[in-house]
């Protein structure tokens, strides 16, 4: 057990060693919930989810950091097809606890499952169909609807209670019961489910004891010898008599017949028909609604992943980008800025805190400083070995991290390395950068030579031959003579 206020580990004492806080009640506290979990485990055990899940709850209210309780409030949830609460509880026992095995395997089951939030979804959305339907006072549709929900998940204990009083304020009370039963074996103490029970048991007590016994027909016991005789209280002559009418009972029989045919087959084809467009009209109403969800589902991705796009704050991205900034310090404090410089480029410098940016801020000066330097030592070699495009493209790096390197003498080769590769466009507008930033120097007078020579290019003249001189040294190139085109 750690201590509350400075988390170190105590192991039965009442007060702290490290702060001298008394944690007496605090263990108190945290027995009270595990107590209280191993009960909601108990009764989960024994089916009794209603009362698991006020178990759980009251644990959670002792120690919501207690994921045990979490988890196992989850998968009641589950079980009894709350799988939005599932979900809820088990995405916060993740993030209350990063090392979760139980919450990251459900999460896994349900995220990897084909279909299984799709189904999930539809599950949820019928349902609240339902519960419109209801309202609307259209029971036919809300009964069709969630024979369809149960038909996906046969485990809703909510839509097996809210169909069996559908069923109960219909009169049909053995259908009511057939869902109660079924949601009872879910859940065998749900309050709902046993109070529908009961008013079921009383409406079918109620219609037994209206229905007439059947009377029993008065017999007659006579001797014949020694054998008893039984047969009804009737005489021969009344049998005789009954036999006269059977002709016209047959008659009578027919017409019934033909009338039980106009007056109960008929109106059964007609119920059948209208039970058929009203599941026309459910689908229908399903597939606008999904229509309309799928849209406005599909606009919410749309704007959040413009959201994500326009300020790119990712915790993944940053957590990447912390440890790869860790590894730069580490090999930047052991002198290798080769791999601290393959670090630095993998991080992400919007992401970080104001500390983390001061360290990102140290690594990349080092690296760019070592970068800059190998570059510019391997482009005036290059220079001056007139290859003048591996010298152009080391110059460049250079350039792009620190135009003022080396008092601008960086970005005059390489505005001469642009000339000599006969890039007199992109050299032009270097030379005019040089005499801007760099003016009464040998540098902004070759700039200007440079430039009257492009300028004499356009009216067909060659250019000239370009020196530069700085600091008293002549250096002689043969970048002149080129006609620019």
């Amino acid at each position: 057990m750690k201590c509350f206020v400075c988390n170190t580990v105590v192991d039965g004492e009442d007060t702290c060693p490290h702060c001298g806080s008394n944690i007496r009640l605090y263990r108190r506290i945290l027995g009270c919930s595990e107590a209280l979990y191993n009960k909601g485990l108990e009764q989960a055990q024994v089916s009794d989810l209603s009362g698991a899940v006020l178990s759980l709850k009251e644990s959670l209210r002792y120690n919501k950091y207690n994921t045990k309780a979490r988890n196992l409030l989850g998968l009641i949830y589950f079980e009894i097809g709350e799988t939005v609460l599932a979900l809820s509880e088990w995405v916060l026992s993740k993030n209350l606890e990063p090392d979760n095995p139980l919450a990251d395997r459900y999460l896994d089951e349900i995220q990897n499952t084909p279909g299984m939030l799709e189904q999930l979804d539809q599950t949820t959305r019928k349902y609240n169909q339902a519960l419109a339907y209801c309202r609307q006072g259209s029971r036919d549709l809300a009964v069709i609807q969630l024979r369809k929900v149960l038909g996906m998940n046969p485990k809703f204990v909510a839509g097996h209670q809210l169909l069996a009083l559908l069923y109960i304020q219909d009169g049909k009370y053995n259908d009511a019961r057939r869902e109660l039963n079924a949601a009872n074996k879910i859940d065998v103490r749900n309050t709902i489910t046993l109070r529908y029970s009961r008013e079921v048991r009383e409406k079918l007590k109620e219609q037994n004891n209206g229905k007439k016994k059947k009377k029993k027909n008065d017999l007659v016991a006579f001797q014949d010898g020694n054998d008893t005789i039984v047969m009804p209280d009737s005489s021969f002559r009344d049998m005789l008599e009954g036999s006269r009418v059977g002709i016209g009972n047959i008659f009578a029989g027919l017409v019934i017949g033909l009338l039980i045919c106009f007056f109960l087959v008929v109106p059964t084809v007609r119920q059948r028909a209208m039970e058929s467009a009203a599941a026309t009209l459910v689908d229908t109403n399903e597939e606008l609604t999904n229509t309309a969800t799928n849209a406005g589902s599909l606009k919410k991705q749309v704007e959040k992943l413009e959201e994500e796009l326009e300020n790119y704050t990712g915790k993944a991205d940053a957590v990447g980008s912390y440890e790869k900034l860790m590894d730069a310090q580490e090999h930047y404090n052991a002198g290798d800025l080769d791999a601290a410089g393959a670090d630095i480029a993998e991080v992400n410098r919007d992401l970080l805190s104001s500390k983390g940016q001061s360290v990102y801020d140290v690594v990349q000066f080092a690296v760019n400083a070592q970068v800059m330097n190998a570059s510019y030592t391997a482009a005036n070699n290059a220079f001056y070995s007139r290859d003048y495009q591996t010298a152009r493209d080391e110059y460049a790096k250079v350039v792009f991290l620190n135009e003022d390197y080396e008092n601008g003498r960086a970005l005059f080769q390489y505005a001469e390395s642009l000339w000599n590769c006969w890039e007199f466009e992109q050299a032009g507008e270097i030379y005019e950068k040089i005499r801007d930033k760099y003016p009464n120097t040998s540098w902004a007078r070759t700039a200007e030579e440079r430039l009257a020579s492009l300028g004499a290019d356009d009216t067909g003249q060659d250019a000239g031959n370009g020196q530069d001189t700085d600091d008293g040294q002549n250096t002689n190139r043969t970048g002149g003579g080129r006609t620019a085109e």
